[in-house]
């Protein structure tokens, strides 16, 4: 199998750390949870190397130009060099990849922050052949979570940051091959291992997807812990039989929660 990049993205509270982990568990797959590369390298190419203090004005054009011909096999050095990334299937877990605001900030009222755009079509531009799987869950159950864990001010927060996130991710799907971008709910992923395990497997050429259906099993009853920022386990695994919140929530989630099958056309 020829290297193959993958990304894990999803609007924060969405399962993005408990589906890394899954797929961990397959020998063909090796992916680090927030190594925050990408953001970095937008952060520079964007941010500092267009202050005149630290690049001549007169260079940033070249700079930038040179840095996106060259930066993607610099990054998968980087991974198995340095990260000691030996799997043919490699990359990273960071939802901050989907946040159009990811260089502008949060500070103030979310709905009216300048966007800076996420980190997905930089990964694209670096690596062409970069695969993505994004993991989307209930936005009323985000929305509590993300509250539960003090990260926002309000539930209505919690809602527009899920919508940002995930308008974001529906947006550049739209623009890839169907080959490369696969959408998986965290419900399906919870309640229907085995097919959910299959469609993953499907998408990434793994011949044998028994190692993730069969860890996908095993977590019903006996979790794995999970380091920061996931402590909480039971929040992982609850589902309730009701989405938390009720139909205002949903609606305020706007088209994205329609497209993800969250509300009635």
């Amino acid at each position: 199998m020829d290297s193959s990049p993958l990304f894990i993205v999803g609007s924060p509270r969405s399962g993005t750390t408990f589906l890394c982990s899954v797929l961990n568990v397959h020998p063909l797959i090796q992916l680090t949870n927030e190594c925050r590369l990408f953001a970095l390298l937008k952060h520079t190419l964007e941010v500092g190397a267009h202050r005149p203090d630290l690049l001549g004005t007169s260079y940033h054009e070249r700079f930038s130009g040179y840095s996106r011909r060259t930066l993607g096999p610099w990054v998968e050095r980087f991974y198995r060099e340095e990260l000691g990334l030996t799997a043919p299937i490699w990359g990273d877990k960071h939802p901050p990849y989907a946040d159009p605001t990811l260089l502008s900030g949060r500070t103030g009222s979310i709905g009216r922050e300048p966007h800076s755009g996420s980190c997905l079509r930089l990964i694209r531009e670096l690596l062409p052949q970069s695969r993505f799987i994004h993991i989307h869950r209930d936005p009323r159950q985000v929305a509590n979570s993300l509250l539960h864990k003090h990260w926002i001010g309000s539930i209505e927060d919690g809602i527009r940051v899920w919508e940002q996130y995930v308008n974001e991710i529906i947006e550049f799907f739209d623009d890839m091959p169907t080959q490369q971008a696969l959408t998986v709910s965290y419900r399906s992923l919870i309640e229907d291992p085995h097919a959910t395990a299959s469609g993953i497997g499907e998408f990434l050429d793994v011949a044998d997807p028994a190692p993730i259906s069969d860890f996908l099993v095993s977590q019903r009853h006996s979790p794995t812990p999970f380091s920061e920022p996931v402590t909480d386990i039971a929040d992982l695994y609850l589902v309730p039989d009701a989405p938390a919140g009720d139909q205002k929530l949903l609606a305020l989630a706007g088209t994205a929660a329609t497209y993800l099958g969250y509300a009635a056309a």
